[in-house]
């Protein structure tokens, strides 16, 4: 396929007459603590009549994040004529709202879910059909397989899959059906390595409404697994999801309101995210919705909630408006759990409580977590001052450790993570393309064990131990969070821009200790709970633009879409990036 896919160019380059755009990023990074990374991405797009080709090339000796690669990462080669269109390469395609399937590139994490086969797809006013063939291999990090670390992904997966989507509207009324089935060669009991012929088939029907007032979504999937033994295929697993989207639209404001219900496996706090011997559930390129809000500010995004797609409910709430003609304002809640509760035996294995969750509740053993965040956007000065005030409230139960009941007592204990966030933007229009910018993020974070214990309907404990400790060893309520940016610049050419990353508290990553960043040093500001860099932007054309950034920077969870990876510290370095589009 690669081959032809040169030849194309080849021959339309020679013939001169095809349309040829692109862009190329190159990025290089060095760190004093031994993060080195140079990559360089070409992506170009030529069309020549009904024919398309896009590729990507790859030079990274080694990239940010992922695995080496030195030649053609992406290709695809697009045919369209009318209604129809043939695709034969890298695809990335969504089904709907992404239940059945939602394959992507998200490479600010290294989480590519994309599919090299052959797509055939129809599309008219009233109709649309698509039906695709092929193999996605896909990498994941997991501390259940060898050789887990923060860069590499160390789990790989092939999956062979074929599958039909459809959708008829009907006046404005659209209904949808879709199937997907994918094989896989599952390695299960990593030490030692077995593997075991998976079929997973996913189906789902779909509907939604538009009218001037309001919208509707809905989405209902059936996920059914098998195993093959003794030459003959065996049910393993039936799981199901729900996703639903309902906007109202009034005059000065809307209401969007969202809901999930995500019960693909039930498997035990302890066993949850074991990707390995855990099979035929939620597949990795599905990616549906999640029910939160998905913030922009850098803490709040640190601590975001980590959806279980295998299962959880959850719903959000969010309104947006004006209340004046320069007033913006936005209020949002979510919340979500697991479907079940979850309480020990006497041999402290896991079992689940029977009754099903349909909505998100409060319950500690279900591991909830819920968000509130408000927010005013102020437009002055005939929009050249503009103010962004916000206020998060966030609370997430991550792990479940025990929960035992008898008839006289019970004994609860699970990680929390909780935080009160207030968010600032401020951008200021000078005149003759001057403009400066500032964000200021403040943050107070609690996290730690939160123990409850009652005996003969005493409660003899019902406290939080904080992780957090002082300088002297002792132990404080909670970890006082600050991001502060501010950036200078001079439209269409340059910007600066100054950031500062600090904690209350002392934070290591693994065995490596912050080193002394100049810039920290002449602030006299403590290297080991500041994070400082200077970043400058230089326009050298319309089309190119060169970007040269010292300092440090913190680690911590970077997340997109419930999806979450660790992204390690960049200690007292430079990243020199340039960025060209023809």
């Amino acid at each position: 396929m690669r081959k032809y896919a040169f030849l194309l160019w080849a021959i339309a380059i020679v013939s001169a007459q095809v349309s040829f755009t692109g862009n190329t990023e190159t990025r290089i990074g060095e760190s004093s603590n031994g993060f080195y990374y140079n990559e360089t991405l070409i992506n170009t797009n030529l069309q020549y009549g009904a024919f398309t080709n896009w590729f990507q090339l790859e030079f990274s000796d080694p990239p940010e994040l992922g695995r080496r690669v030195n030649g053609v990462r992406k290709l695809r080669l697009e045919y369209e004529n009318g209604p129809v269109t043939l695709k034969l390469g890298d695809l990335y395609e969504i089904w709907g709202r992404g239940l059945v399937l939602n394959s992507v590139d998200d490479q600010p994490i290294d989480r590519d879910t994309g599919i090299r086969g052959l797509s055939l797809s129809y599309m008219s006013d009233s109709f649309t059909g698509q039906w695709i063939t092929g193999r996605a291999d896909i990498s994941q990090s997991t501390i259940y397989a060898l050789d887990y670390n923060t860069r590499i992904h160390n789990y790989h997966l092939p999956y062979n899959l074929y599958g039909l989507t459809i959708n008829k509207l009907i006046g404005n009324h659209d209904l949808g059906v879709s199937f997907l089935q994918s094989r896989e060669q599952h390695p299960v009991n990593t030490f030692p390595v077995d593997t075991l012929d998976i079929k997973n088939q996913l189906s789902s029907i779909s509907y939604s409404v538009t009218q001037p007032s309001f919208d509707f979504y809905a989405e209902y999937i059936m996920n059914r697994s098998f195993t093959f033994a003794e030459n003959e295929w065996d049910t393993h697993k039936n799981g199901r999801g729900l996703y639903s989207n309902l906007n109202f639209y009034f005059k000065l404001f809307s209401l969007n309101l969202e809901y999930i219900n995500y019960h693909f496996g039930d498997f035990d706090p302890f066993d949850r995210w074991n990707v390995v011997d855990n099979y035929g559930y939620y597949q990795p390129y599905q990616n549906p919705p999640i029910a939160m809000y998905i913030h922009e500010n850098v803490l709040m995004n640190r601590i975001s909630h980590q959806t279980d797609f295998n299962n959880e409910v959850g719903l959000k709430a969010e309104a947006m408006g004006s209340l004046t003609d320069n007033i913006e304002f936005l209020a949002m809640y979510a919340q979500s759990n697991r479907t079940h509760s979850w309480v020990m035996n006497e041999d402290y294995t896991w079992r689940q409580q029977e009754q099903l969750s349909y909505f998100p509740s409060f319950e500690p053993a279900a591991m909830p977590y819920k968000d509130f965040y408000a927010e005013l956007t102020f437009n002055q000065l005939r929009n050249n001052l503009y103010l962004k005030l916000g206020y998060a409230d966030s609370e997430d139960i991550v792990d479940l450790l025990q929960n035992t009941v008898t008839d006289t007592s019970q004994i609860l204990t699970y990680s929390i993570a909780s935080a009160k966030t207030f968010p600032l933007n401020l951008s200021f229009v000078v005149g003759d393309g001057w403009s400066i910018d500032a964000k200021m993020e403040l943050q107070w974070l609690k996290k730690g064990y939160w123990s409850y214990n009652q005996q003969n309907n005493q409660v003899v404990a019902d406290s939080l131990m904080s992780i957090f400790l002082d300088d002297e060893g002792n132990r404080v309520e909670d970890e006082k969070n600050s991001f502060i940016s501010l950036s200078i610049g001079k439209s269409p050419k340059w910007s600066v821009t100054f950031t500062t990353d600090k904690t209350s508290i002392k934070e290591t990553f693994g065995d490596k200790e912050s080193i002394v960043n100049p810039l920290e040093k002449l602030l006299g500001v403590d290297q080991e709970k500041n994070w400082i860099n200077v970043e400058f932007v230089y326009h050298l054309t319309t089309s190119m633009r060169i970007s040269l950034m010292y300092g440090s920077l913190k680690g911590g969870l970077l997340c997109t879409n419930g999806v979450c990876r660790i992204i390690e510290p960049f200690d007292d370095g430079f990243k020199v990036g340039l960025t060209t589009v023809f």
